[in-house]
């Protein structure tokens, strides 16, 4: 069903009203109006979310699960997903700045968050206000995070990021004992774990992997012999966490996994699948004769009489104009090609003769009788990746969110609150 404002209101009768609930209320209202505004649409899948979480939890065991949630939970709501996830029992959410935390904590979802990208000095106050885990990875930065924690009575959890590799951000291996001892030392951070990054998890050769491992294994060594432990001791993203068990330590962090896409296309297949499909519908119709152009600088010239479809998605959406001439979508369960220069408001479509009509449903990314086009072939046309086509689709586009059971938007409304 769609979780719509109505729905969701009435499952407010059965939940004690608070922040949690208005905020939540007030994500699914702009869905729900907006969706019914505009002919174009994300729809998610949320129990599609909740079986793809299902996945990794089981597959990971005994380790726990932190969510990546950054980049509005790779296109498909921050809000929303965050709180699927805490109720199918996340251990913690990533996000990747601290906007993003205010914002979950904003809506009430009370579920440890680590900023995965290193804090700045000046954003201390609003790791302190809102219980946000931070990166540790510059004893300038922690320094002004004490001293702020310090004048609030707080304490901030904070994570020591281990540079293994990717040389992005985080501490060098011969220099993480004496860094955490000194963060040990300082009153108003509390170290609660270690962590680094790999940069070549979905690559056919592990070499370099196993490098990294190695270094973080002496890093965690050194540290047990000093007598340091960490509850989150984690390194595997997506693809790691499949690949390489010996990654998984004693937390996870799974990101495109949980939204349907494998996370290398080696091996195995994890059976998770896409929650997220964008739609719209032709709005013009039009024949144009042999030798005719469409669109910006007449990069198409139709080759005979023909028909073109006119679909009010643009750049302006999130659909790249790298797509121009490249990409197809699907009308009436077939393929037709995206013809012409992408705009930033609209995109046209030659459908031949096909007998299409006004009204008619266009699938962008998803699923229309036995054909399909997700993001890994969007991502081909476009010469990029899933997760930028994901988290390019733009806020104007409405996410309308869907699931089987209509208890569930009482439970989903009720789940929030509980936690809290």
């Amino acid at each position: 069903m769609l979780l719509t404002a109505a729905r969701a209101r009435a499952a407010v009768s059965f939940c004690v009203r608070g922040s949690i609930l208005r905020a939540l209320l007030r994500h699914w209202r702009r869905s729900s109006v907006a969706g019914q505004m505009r002919a174009t649409r994300v729809t998610v899948d949320l129990d599609q979310l909740r079986h793809n979480f299902r996945v990794v939890r089981r597959l990971v065991a005994p380790a726990s699960v932190l969510a990546v949630v950054k980049a509005n939970a790779y296109g498909h709501g921050l809000v929303e997903c965050a709180e699927i996830f805490r109720q199918e029992g996340a251990a913690m959410l990533g996000v990747a700045f601290v906007e993003e935390a205010i914002q979950l904590r904003q809506a009430g979802n009370p579920l440890p968050i680590l900023v995965l990208t290193p804090p700045q000095a000046e954003e201390a106050a609003l790791f302190c206000a809102f219980g946000v885990h931070a990166l540790a990875s510059s004893r300038a930065v922690m320094e002004q995070f004490a001293a702020e924690a310090r004048r609030r009575g707080a304490v901030v959890p904070v994570h020591i990021m281990v540079d293994t590799g990717m040389h992005r951000e985080g501490i060098a291996p011969h220099q993480v004992l004496d860094f955490a001892r000194w963060l040990f030392e300082q009153e108003g951070l509390q170290p609660v774990g270690i962590a680094t990054h790999f940069a070549t998890a979905d690559e056919a050769d592990p070499a370099f992997l196993w490098e990294q491992l190695r270094q973080f294994r002496a890093v965690l060594e050194q540290l047990e012999a000093a007598g340091m432990r960490f509850p989150f001791v984690h390194a595997a993203n997506s693809a790691a966490l499949v690949r390489f068990p010996e990654s998984r330590f004693t937390l996870v962090r799974p990101g495109i996994v949980l939204y349907g896409y494998q996370p290398w296309q080696g091996g195995e297949r994890l059976p998770v699948h896409p929650a997220l499909q964008w739609r719209s519908r032709v709005v013009e119709v039009r024949r144009i004769a042999a030798g005719e152009s469409v669109s910006y600088h007449r990069l198409y010239r139709a080759q005979r009489d023909t028909t073109i479809a006119t679909v009010p998605v643009g750049y302006a959406d999130g659909y790249t104009r790298r797509l121009s001439g490249r990409a197809e979508c699907l009308i009436g369960g077939r393929r037709f090609p995206i013809v012409g220069a992408i705009c930033m408001d609209e995109l046209l479509v030659d459908v031949g003769d096909a007998p299409v009509q006004p009204g008619e449903e266009v699938v962008l990314l998803g699923q229309q009788g036995q054909e399909s086009i997700w993001a890994e072939e969007l991502a081909c046309w476009a010469e990029s990746i899933p997760y930028e086509v994901l988290t390019a689709i733009g806020s104007r586009v409405p996410r309308v969110y869907c699931q089987e059971e209509q208890a569930d938007a009482a439970q989903l409304v009720h789940g929030a609150v509980a936690g809290v």
